[in-house]
C-alpha cells in the first residue's frame, strides 16, 4: 500500500510540475496602453495625443517583451494584467526600432504576484499548427495559426532584412505583438497582419538581438549596404572569366558614402559569405532552416561593426575580403525613411515653410507628392549634398506677395549656400546679399528662384506666427549644429 501511495505522490508531483511549466496565457500575457505624441507633417508645429493598445509577454528577468511598433514619442506607458482594470506604470528599458523589439520594466513588486514568465523557443518549427493569444475585452482570445514558411523579411520599422515566420490565421485586427506559441514555448510576436496572414518576429531572432545587445553594448543591427543582381545568366559569369554556373550574385551598386576604402567594387561576384556558399538566386543553405536568402546573414548572427569574410571573384581570380557590417541608422541616409522619437523639423521665414525631406513627410504628402521628390526618394545621394530641404508651402502675408501659390519646391541654394539641411538654411538666412535673400530652387523645378527682403523678414515672420497662432518659428535638430557654427 505504501508503495502505491508513493507512486501516486510521485505521479501527482510530476503532473504538478508539468502544469507549472505549461503555458498559461492569463498569467503571462499583458495589455499595454501607450499614450504618445502624434505629429502632422503637413503642419509640423501641431501635435496631438494618441493612444495605442498592444500586447506584451513576461519573460525571464521580470521583463515585458513587446514589439517597438507604437512606442515612438510615447510619454506614458501603462500595463494591465489578468484582464482587470488596474494599470501599472511601465518604463522602456531597451528599444531597437530596426529590429522592432522592446523591453519594458515595472517597479511595483505586486505586479509580479501570480505572473509566470515564458521561455523563448530555441528553434522555430517550419510546419504545423501554432496558437495566437491576446487580451481582448478582458478575456484571453485564442486562435489557431498554420505555418506557411520561414523566409527573409524586411523589418516593419526599418530596411533591414531578418528571419521572418509567416503563418495563416483567422484572427482579426492583429499585428500588435500578439503572442504566438507552440505548447508552452514562445515562438514569436506578431509584427503585421494582412488578408489572413501574420508576419511573426521569431523567438530565435529576438533572443539573438537581446543577447548581442547586452554583450556588445548596444552595437545595433548591421545590414548589407550594397545591391546585387542574381548570377543566373551563365554568359554574364563567363564574361567576367568565371567558368562556373548557378553560383554567386553580382554587385551592382555600393554605398556612395563609403567609396573610399570600400572593400567591394561594382562588378564583383560574391561567391560566399562567412563560409556559406551563395547560389545564383542569392540563397545559402542554413544549417538549421535550410535554403534562405543571403540577405539575412547580416542580422542572423552578427552585430554592426563585426567582420564578415566575403569570397568574391574579381579580375579572374577568387579573393577573400573583410566586409565590416555598417550600422543600420536612418540619420545617415540621404533621405531618412523613418524618424523615431523626434518631432518634425521645420523653419518658417516670412511665411515660407521649409522642411527637410524624409520618409514621414513624403508619406504625409501621399498622392500629392511631386514626381521630382518621388525620384529623389529612390536615390542614395545627390552629388555634393547630404540631404534635401523643400519649401513645402507659404502662409500668405504681404511680405511674400506673389509667391503664395508656391509649394513643394526643392531648395538648391540660399544666398550662395548649398542647402542640405535646416541648419545650413539658418546660416544662409543670417547672411543676406545686399539686403536681399536670394533663394534658388533645383534646375528641374518650374520656378528657378525668388527674392525676399532681408530687412523686414524678421518682423514678417513674427506677424505670421501671431496671425496663424504658431508657437515657434523653427524646430531644428541639434545633430549638426556644430557644422552650422563652422559655416559661420
Amino acid at each position: 500500500m505504501k508503495k502505491y501511495t508513493l507512486l501516486l505522490c510521485l505521479l501527482l508531483s510530476t503532473v504538478s510540475l508539468l502544469s507549472l511549466r505549461a503555458f498559461d496565457a492569463t498569467r503571462s500575457l499583458v495589455e499595454i496602453e501607450i499614450t504618445k505624441q502624434s505629429y502632422n507633417y503637413n503642419l509640423p508645429w501641431t501635435v496631438r495625443n494618441q493612444q495605442i493598445s498592444k500586447n506584451g509577454v513576461l519573460i525571464e528577468g521580470r521583463q515585458i517583451l513587446t514589439t517597438a511598433d507604437g512606442l515612438s514619442n510615447q510619454y506614458l506607458c501603462r500595463v494591465k494584467k489578468g484582464g482587470v482594470s488596474r494599470q501599472y506604470i511601465a518604463k522602456v528599458k531597451w528599444i531597437d526600432y530596426h529590429s522592432n523589439v522592446a523591453i519594458l520594466t515595472i517597479k511595483e513588486e505586486d505586479f509580479f504576484a501570480g505572473m509566470q514568465s515564458v521561455s523563448l523557443a530555441k528553434a522555430i518549427p517550419q510546419s504545423g499548427s501554432l496558437q495566437v493569444y491576446r487580451w481582448r475585452l478582458g478575456r484571453i482570445e485564442e486562435r489557431a495559426a498554420e505555418i506557411i514558411r520561414l523566409y527573409s523579411g524586411e523589418s516593419k520599422m526599418s530596411y533591414v532584412k531578418h528571419l521572418t515566420l509567416s503563418v495563416s490565421s483567422e484572427i482579426e485586427s492583429a499585428g500588435w505583438s500578439e503572442i504566438v506559441c507552440n505548447n508552452r514555448d514562445l515562438i514569436g510576436l506578431t509584427a503585421s497582419a494582412s488578408s489572413g496572414k501574420l508576419e511573426i518576429l521569431p523567438a530565435t531572432f529576438i533572443s539573438n538581438v537581446l543577447a548581442r545587445s547586452e554583450k556588445n553594448n548596444g552595437a545595433g543591427l548591421g545590414y548589407f549596404d550594397f545591391q546585387y543582381m542574381y548570377g543566373k545568366n551563365p554568359v554574364l559569369l563567363s564574361s567576367k572569366g568565371l567558368k562556373k554556373s548557378d553560383v554567386g550574385v553580382i554587385v551592382t551598386q555600393i554605398n556612395p558614402r563609403n567609396k573610399e576604402n570600400y572593400p567591394l567594387k561594382v562588378g564583383d561576384i560574391i561567391l560566399a559569405i562567412d563560409g556559406f556558399n551563395i547560389d545564383s538566386e542569392g540563397k545559402y543553405m542554413d544549417p538549421v532552416y535550410g535554403r534562405l536568402s543571403a540577405s539575412i546573414l547580416a542580422t542572423h548572427m552578427y552585430n554592426a561593426g563585426e567582420i564578415l569574410p566575403l569570397l568574391i571573384w574579381r579580375d579572374n581570380e577568387e579573393i577573400t575580403i573583410n566586409y565590416i557590417l555598417p550600422k543600420a541608422d536612418f540619420k545617415g541616409s540621404f533621405i531618412p525613411e523613418q524618424s523615431y522619437d523626434t518631432a518634425p523639423e521645420y523653419l518658417i521665414a516670412g511665411g515660407l515653410i521649409f522642411q527637410p525631406v524624409n520618409g514621414p513627410l513624403l508619406d504625409a504628402l501621399g498622392t500629392n507628392m511631386p514626381v521630382l521628390l518621388d525620384y529623389y526618394r529612390s536615390k542614395k545621394s545627390a552629388q555634393i549634398r547630404d540631404g534635401l530641404v523643400v519649401l513645402t508651402k507659404i502662409l500668405p502675408d504681404d511680405f511674400n506677395l506673389g509667391y503664395e501659390r508656391l509649394r513643394l519646391q526643392i531648395v538648391d541654394t540660399v544666398n550662395g549656400y548649398t542647402i542640405d539641411n535646416l541648419n545650413t538654411l539658418q546660416v544662409a538666412l543670417n547672411n543676406p546679399i545686399d539686403g536681399f535673400h536670394r533663394i534658388q530652387f533645383l534646375r528641374e523645378e518650374t520656378l528657378r528662384h525668388i527674392v525676399l527682403d532681408a530687412v523686414s523678414m524678421e518682423i514678417a515672420t513674427q506677424r505670421v506666427l501671431d496671425h496663424y497662432q504658431i508657437p515657434a518659428a523653427k524646430l531644428i535638430s541639434e545633430q549638426e549644429i556644430q557644422k552650422s557654427i563652422d559655416l559661420q
